[in-house]
């Protein structure tokens, strides 16, 4: 394996700024259901061909619709439009069912915005065959499989302070408890900096239309939103950090929604445009622009040596010692997914290159298990 270490200082620099899109953005929701998607596919040729079969399902759009929206209420004009698309296995034991798809993922996207009402979306599946040579790096259940790209993954733990006050007020926002109280959507973004020792956030997040009668109302919410960011951001970052929510809303002009999401008139999604893997959109971090979601868990190294990335770096973080590691893994087409092309390690701590390497021979070991578990769900991909 071709294995380089770089030792470096902590993870640590002068201004940073950190994004996530929340569960109900656009783009999230196109990851979502293209991940659930993948791994539903994956799951069923297992089960009922022994094999991960050749699949990607990593593009998707969801073309906004059009709304009258105001305090108290509104009504569709016209439906938005999420397309899932990709190519599937369609020989053998099983083949997916198109158009059972649809409804099961229509019903997916309704759960995903339950304050939506039916003719506010609709769902198309399309999917055809895949090709036959990429077919051909499929493999058996115990059977390492061909990378079927050549691609890159980058990974870095663990999260820093502003990564973590970004990360939790997301959660927090768009928590079922939170949520019961407070008449917000889950289109939430949250956008964090930080200057030295200061930082700010920046916080847009819908509010249902249905819920506030009038500014007053909605001004109520506001507070309710940016009083439980300031908590949740200070507790995280472990100082004072000072929360913007809705800067764009002018005396007669606000942020409503009628089904929680921009995606009903003012904003479109697709897939790989919103948070990496982990969770978080991080331009001072090495980040791969690969989608990880809907992709293959057994084949596609755009996927799957991210996941091996994690499960490096969570190991070293746990046994060695070392305050942070980001690495960066590339695959060669058509060799197994287990013999990278090239793995860099940088590490902070005194950490023995030999426990590094360890590390990395053990993660590519558990080929199987990556597999297993990005079918499972265990990974947080965006």
């Amino acid at each position: 394996m071709n294995l380089s270490i770089t030792r470096r200082s902590p993870y640590r620099p002068e201004i940073e700024f950190v994004e996530r899109k929340g569960t109900g953005h656009p783009d999230t929701i196109c990851d979502h259901l293209a991940e659930d998607l993948a791994r539903r596919l994956a799951g069923e040729y297992l089960t009922h061909t022994g094999q991960v079969q050749h699949f990607n399902v990593d593009k998707a759009i969801f073309a906004a619709g059009a709304v009258d929206v105001g305090f108290g209420g509104g009504h569709h004009l016209k439906a938005s439009k999420l397309v899932l698309v990709g190519k599937a296995y369609m020989g053998g034991a099983w083949k997916p069912d198109v158009e059972e798809l649809r409804h099961e993922y229509k019903a997916k996207l309704m759960a995903l915005l339950p304050d939506a009402t039916d003719e506010a979306f609709e769902v198309d599946i399309w999917l055809n065959p895949s090709s036959v040579d990429l077919e051909a790096v499929a493999g058996g259940t115990d059977t390492v499989p061909m990378c079927n790209d050549t691609s890159f993954a980058a990974v870095s733990l663990p999260r820093s302070p502003l990564e973590n006050a970004v990360y939790q007020v997301e959660r927090k926002l768009n928590s079922d408890a939170f949520r019961a109280e407070v008449a917000v959507g889950r289109d939430i973004k949250v956008m964090g900096c930080r200057v030295g020792d200061q930082a700010r956030l920046t916080v847009a997040a819908p509010v249902m239309a249905t819920k506030v009668a009038d500014r007053a109302e909605y001004d109520q919410v506001i507070d309710s939103i940016r009083s439980a960011a300031t908590d949740t951001a200070g507790t995280a970052f472990g100082a004072p950090v000072e929360v913007a929510v809705n800067q764009a809303d002018l005396e007669h002009t606000v942020y409503l929604t009628l089904t929680g999401t921009s995606a009903e008139a003012g904003d479109d999604g697709q897939v790989g445009r919103g948070n990496r893997f982990g969770g978080l959109i991080t331009p001072y971090r090495p980040m791969s622009l690969e989608a990880a979601a809907g992709k293959n868990p057994a084949s596609h190294v755009g996927k799957t040596y991210h996941a091996f990335g994690f499960d490096i770096a969570t190991r070293l973080l746990a046994d060695t010692g070392a305050e942070d590691v980001t690495l960066r893994l590339l695959s060669s087409i058509g060799h197994p997914v287990t013999s990278p092309q090239a793995v860099h390690v940088e590490i902070s701590g005194d950490v023995a290159d030999g426990m590094i390497a360890d590390a990395v021979t053990a993660a590519f070991e558990d080929w199987a298990g990556v597999r297993d578990r990005l079918i499972a769900g265990a990974y947080e991909l965006y």
